[in-house]
């Protein structure tokens, strides 16, 4: 692993030992994250976004589990930690925001006890002190009157205010690695732009490492260095933010794109394009590409064979039969997007 590298996945399968059969989750995902990094993860409901960083967080609930890979944290295999040694990584070194902070906190203590909580079980300091820095994560995260806020409880915050309690609770022991899993799904866009913005702050003040996650590919544009574009259980296409909106080399990322609406002078006239059909069924997934079903430029190979990565540039691989040479050209594919999105 490079020393450059915080984590680092190898060949990530993550499975579900259902009643009906093995649902195979995540295929074999390799990425990785550099300190001070932060990168996005996008998909649909389904693609296995969330079941990534649950597999890094170890919290899959039975009947998930890890079959295959390794899942680097400061050189350290998490996949062959114990319960007990995950339990001083969990809120400390790696922490996580879920997507909805009303079933993430507990609603009979109050916003206070559950930061604390976390302070006094890995910072080993006591009540008073762990109080203290509980009433500065709320200033930092722009909380007002943290003071009085600190002693109320989950159901006398807003939406917004709440998953600023999350994002507080989650930095109180200044972890290398934030998981943000949608972190903005159920907030309005004026609420979902200032959490945006505060993580970006966070980010830049405390050298924290982001994997955020979300569906919105216009989630990520502003927070995110790198994007990931996972579907099926694979990631499809992995580059920079650069690459991945004005070069795109998947057809699963390019329809993405076309799904976004987008503020032009041609904008109201032109009609957002979705991707017909539905996700593969991951009991028995597809021996060839999992988009190929649903693709524009499908090939027979391309429902026959999976795919292998090309690489385009240091930073930016690509999933996709339409890559190799001896392949008919695509122009919204082997072309450039221009910044109005057209090829």
């Amino acid at each position: 692993m490079s020393s450059e590298n915080l984590l680092d996945v190898k060949n990530l399968k993550t499975s579900f030992f259902t009643h009906v059969g093995e649902v195979k989750a995540i295929r074999g995902v390799d990425f990785h994250l550099k300190k001070g990094e932060a990168i996005g993860i996008v998909g649909e409901s389904g693609s296995g976004k969330s079941v990534t960083s649950l597999s890094v967080m170890r919290l899959l609930l039975n009947p998930g589990k890890i079959i295959d890979g390794q899942i680097l944290f400061n050189g350290e295999d998490l996949a062959t930690k114990s319960d007990k040694e995950m339990q001083n990584i969990r809120g400390n070194e790696i922490s996580m925001i879920f997507q909805d902070p009303m079933t993430s906190l507990n609603p009979v203590y109050t916003i206070g006890d559950q930061i604390m909580e976390a302070i006094i079980k890995h910072q080993k300091v006591s009540k008073e002190e762990a109080r203290k820095k509980a009433v500065e994560m709320l200033k930092i995260v722009g909380i007002p009157s943290p003071e009085k806020r600190i002693k109320q409880y989950p159901h006398e915050f807003s939406g917004g205010m709440r998953q600023r309690a999350m994002i507080a609770m989650a930095l109180s022991c200044e972890p290398q690695l934030l998981i943000a899993d949608e972190p903005t799904t159920a907030l309005d866009v004026t609420i979902q732009a200032q959490i945006l913005e505060l993580m970006k702050d966070l980010k830049d003040r405390l050298n924290t490492s982001i994997i955020l996650i979300t569906h919105d590919l216009g989630v990520v544009v502003d927070v995110c260095s790198r994007i990931i574009v996972m579907y099926g259980g694979l990631i499809m296409e992995e580059g920079s933010s650069e690459e991945i909106f004005y070069n795109p080399k998947h057809p699963y990322t390019l329809g993405l794109l076309k799904s976004i609406p987008k503020i032009t002078e041609k904008s109201d006239k032109q009609r957002l394009i979705p991707i017909d059909g539905t996700p593969p069924d991951l009991l028995k997934p597809p021996k060839g590409c999992p988009f190929a079903p649903r693709c524009d430029y499908a090939m027979k190979i391309c429902i026959e064979q999976s795919p292998e990565y090309t690489q385009m540039s240091p930073t930016h691989r690509s999933m996709c039969h339409l890559l190799h040479p001896d392949a008919p050209s695509v122009p919204e594919i082997n072309g450039n997007i221009d910044k109005e999105g057209q090829a």
